[in-house]
C-alpha cells in the first residue's frame, strides 16, 4: 500500500469537536511524515444517514481508483452498511471509530439497538479497524458478541496525541479558583449536572468557564434556564465556540478542568489539560475511568450530581489537595505522547506487515504501551545502576544499542538512569515503530541532563552479524529473550566477548504464571496448570529465529556468559497485578486473551474448552476477584576485571 490514502469524513472537516480535531491532528502528523492523505466531507445528515448522505458516501468510494486506501471516519459510515459493501472488496478501507453510534446519550432502546446492528453490519466487510482507545475496543467486542455479529477486522487502538504546552500557573492566594469545561453542548456532555452541582456549591470564590458550540438548540437553552435560575450568571459563562488560540489561553488561565460528560470513547480534552499541568474533575464515563491517570484528578460517577458537586467543593477549599493533584498532573505530563507518535501508530495500522518474528518485534504499539508502566515498575534499578557504574568507565559518548526496539520503552527508562553522553542505535524491524520510538525520545535526557542521541536501524535482528553492533559498549532489550534459539543466544555472547561488550536483558520471561486472590497467595486450578503447559509449548515454536527457549532462553543465556568468562548479575522481577486494580485490567484482559490464543494454536481441538477458561478467567478479573503473577528476570553480564 502506497503512503496515501483519503479520509472520509461526515459534513464539514474543520468542525471543532473531539473526534474531527482528532482527524484534523492525525491528518497533520501524517502529512508532515511524508503521507499524500485527501479529506473528503460529505453532505446530509449524520449519524442516522438521509438519502443524501447515502448517495454522497457512495459517490466519494466510487471515485476512488480500484485497490485505493480509505478511511471512514465511523459517523459517516456506520449508518449505511449496504453503501459500505459495496465498495469493500474493490478498495482498501479502514474504519476509525472514535465511540460506538448507539452508545449516544438519550436514544431510546429501539434506536440504540439499530445503530449498533447498522454499525456493526458497516464492520463486518472491513480487514481493519482503528479505535482511539481500549475502552472503544473492548466495548466492540462486548458488542459483536451481544449482537452476534462477529468482527474479523484487525482492531488497532491509536490513542490521541496532545501538543506539547506549557504549565499553567497556579492560584495566587486570593485568585478566584477558574473551573475550565471544554465541550459540544450537548447532553452526553452533562453540563447540565455541573450547572447543577455548582448550584449548590459550598465554595465562595471561583468562576467557570464552558467552551464549546451549541449543537443542540435545546439543550442550550435549559442549560441557559439552570444558570439563570441558579443565579450564577456572575459565574458561569457559556463562551460557545471558539478558535485553537481562545481555547489555548483559556487553558493558560484555568486551574482545573471539569468533564462532566456521561459517556466518552477517549476524552481528549483531558490529556489536553494535562499537557498544561491542570487536574482534571470527571466522571467514570465511558472510557474516561482509563484516561485519567491516578493522582492527577478526582472521578465521580456519571450524572452524580452530589458527588460532583462534593468533588469540586473539596478542590475548591483544600490547598493541600489541590496541589497534590496539581503535582500528579505534572508527572501525567511527562508521559503523554505527542501526534507525531500518535500518527505513527496510525500510519502502522493502515500498512500491516505479514512479517514474522524473524524481522523483529511482534507486537504492536498499542501493547507495548500497555504494558510500559508495568515493566518500569517490576525492572531492577540495582542492575541498571551497576550498568551505569560500568559504563562510566568506558570512553565517551557512550554507545548502546537497543534490540527489538519496538516503541522505545527500554532506552525511556534506561536513559536516565545512565551516565552520558549517551548515544543509542534502535534497532527493529518495523519502520513505524522506530518513529515512534525516535519522536518519544526526542527529549529525554540522560543521568547528567544531557540530550542523548539517536540512531536507527530498519533491519531483522535474525542475523547479528548484519546489525551495527560492533561499536557498541553496552547491548540492551527488553522482553525478547524467550522468542530466540540458542544458536542465537551463542552467537550474541560470542559477539558481546569478541568485543568486550556488557548486556543488560530485562523481563525475561520464565515461563510461569499464576493467578492470585485479593491477598496476593497464589490460586491452584488444574485448569489454569493446563493451559500454563500448552503455553509452555506453544513459546518453544519456532519464531522465526529458530526454535525457541521460551522460559528456558535466561537460563541459558546466563550459563553462555559463564562460559565466556563474565561476571553475571540476576535479578526476579515478576508482574506482580493485584486483584481488583481497575487500572490494570485491560492489560491482565490481554494476558488472558493471548494465553488463550496460544493454547487454542497448540491445540485446535481443545479451542472451546480454552475459550470457556479464557470466558471464566476474564470474569473473575473484571471482579477483582483474581489477580496475575507472571514471572520476569533481569540480567546483566560484564566482563570480568572491567569495573
Amino acid at each position: 500500500m502506497s503512503q496515501r490514502f483519503s479520509l472520509i469524513v461526515a459534513g464539514d472537516p474543520a468542525q471543532r469537536t473531539g473526534g474531527y480535531l482528532y482527524d484534523a491532528q492525525i491528518v497533520t502528523a501524517l502529512r508532515a511524515q511524508g503521507w499524500e492523505i485527501e479529506v473528503i466531507g460529505l453532505d446530509g445528515n449524520f449519524p442516522d444517514a438521509d438519502a443524501v448522505a447515502g448517495q454522497a458516501l457512495d459517490q466519494a468510494l466510487a471515485a476512488q481508483p480500484d485497490q485505493a486506501a480509505v478511511v471512514i471516519d465511523g459517523l459517516a459510515m456506520g449508518a449505511l452498511p449496504d453503501v459500505v459493501a459495496r465498495h469493500a472488496e474493490r478498495l482498501a478501507i479502514t474504519a476509525l471509530l472514535h465511540h460506538p453510534l448507539g452508545d449516544e446519550l438519550g436514544l431510546s432502546a429501539v434506536d440504540q439497538q439499530r445503530l449498533h446492528r447498522s454499525e456493526l453490519n458497516a464492520l463486518v466487510s472491513l480487514p481493519r479497524i482503528i479505535v482511539t482507545s481500549q475502552f472503544t475496543a473492548r466495548r466492540l467486542s462486548e458488542l459483536a458478541d451481544e449482537y452476534a455479529i462477529p468482527l474479523s477486522a484487525q482492531v488497532t487502538v491509536v490513542e490521541p496525541g496532545v501538543e506539547p504546552a506549557p504549565i499553567s500557573p497556579a492560584a495566587e492566594p486570593g485568585e478566584p479558583l477558574r473551573l475550565l469545561c471544554v465541550a459540544t453542548l450537548t447532553p452526553r456532555k452533562g453540563q447540565d449536572v455541573l450547572v447543577e452541582a455548582l448550584g449548590g456549591l459550598d465554595a465562595q470564590d471561583w468562576r467557570c468557564d464552558c467552551y464549546g458550540g451549541a449543537r443542540d438548540a435545546e439543550f442550550t437553552l435549559r442549560l441557559q434556564s439552570l444558570v439563570e435560575f441558579h443565579d450564577l450568571e456572575a459565574r458561569v459563562t457559556l463562551h460557545g465556540e471558539c478558535d485553537s488560540d481562545t481555547l489555548d489561553a483559556a487553558y493558560r488561565r484555568a486551574h482545573a478542568l471539569v468533564l462532566p460528560s456521561w459517556y466518552e470513547g477517549y476524552g481528549m480534552v483531558v490529556t489536553e489539560a494535562l499537557a498544561h499541568g491542570l487536574p482534571v474533575i470527571t466522571t467514570t464515563g465511558g472510557a474516561l475511568r482509563d484516561t485519567l491517570p491516578k493522582g492527577a484528578g478526582l472521578s465521580v460517577e456519571p450524572g452524580d450530581i452530589t458527588g460532583l458537586q462534593d468533588a469540586i467543593a473539596r478542590f475548591c477549599n483544600d490547598a493541600e489537595l489541590r496541589a497534590s493533584l496539581r503535582q500528579g498532573a505534572a508527572d501525567a505530563r511527562e508521559n503523554l505522547n505527542d501526534w507525531h507518535a500518535a500518527g505513527a501508530v496510525f500510519a502502522r495500522a493502515l500498512t500491516p506487515t505479514d512479517c514474522a518474528l524473524a524481522t523483529g518485534s511482534q507486537f504492536s504499539s498499542p501493547w507495548l504501551a500497555l504494558r510500559e508502566e508495568v515493566d518500569r515498575a517490576s525492572r531492577s534499578s540495582r542492575l541498571a545502576t551497576m550498568a551505569g557504574e560500568w559504563l562510566s568507565t568506558r570512553a565517551t559518548p557512550y554507545r548502546l544499542v537497543d534490540l527489538g526496539c519496538g516503541r522505545g520503552s527500554n532506552v525511556h527508562y534506561l536513559a536516565p538512569l545512565l551516565p552520558g553522553p549517551q548515544t543509542w542505535t534502535l534497532i527493529d524491524h518495523d519502520p513505524n515503530l522506530l518513529t515512534e520510538a525516535r519522536a518519544r525520545l526526542m527529549t529525554l535526557r540522560d543521568a547528567r541532563g544531557l540530550p542523548i542521541t539517536t540512531e536507527t536501524q530498519a533491519a531483522s535482528i535474525t542475523n547479528l552479524e548484519q546489525l551495527a553492533l560492533n561499536g557498541a559498549h553496552l547491548m540492551t532489550a527488553s522482553a525478547l529473550l524467550d522468542l530466540v534459539s540458542k544458536s542465537w543466544i551463542d552467537t550474541l555472547v560470542a559477539h558481546c566477548a569478541a568485543n568486550r561488550q556488557g548486556l543488560l536483558m530485562a523481563l525475561s520471561v520464565t515461563g510461569e504464571w499464576w493467578f492470585t486472590d485479593r491477598q496476593h497467595r497464589c490460586v491452584v486450578d488444574e485448569n489454569d496448570q493446563w493451559i500454563l503447559e500448552l503455553f509452555r509449548a506453544h513459546q518453544q515454536r519456532d519464531k522465526g529465529l529458530g526454535d525457541a527457549l521460551g522460559g528456558q532462553a535466561h537460563a541459558t543465556l546466563v550459563a553462555a556468559f559463564e562460559g565466556q568468562n563474565y561476571r553475571v548479575e540476576e535479578a526476579d522481577t515478576p508482574w506482580q497485578l493485584a486483584a481488583g486494580d481497575t487500572d490494570l485490567e485491560t492489560l491482565m484482559t490481554s494476558l488472558v486473551d493471548g494465553w488463550a490464543a496460544a493454547a487454542s494454536e497448540q491445540t485446535p481441538a481443545a479451542a472451546e474448552s480454552i475459550e470457556s477458561w479464557r470466558a471464566q478467567r476474564c470474569q473473575a478479573l473484571a471482579s477483582g476477584e483474581l489477580g496475575i503473577w507472571v514471572g520476569h528476570r533481569d540480567l546483566l553480564a560484564l566482563p570480568r576485571g572491567e569495573g
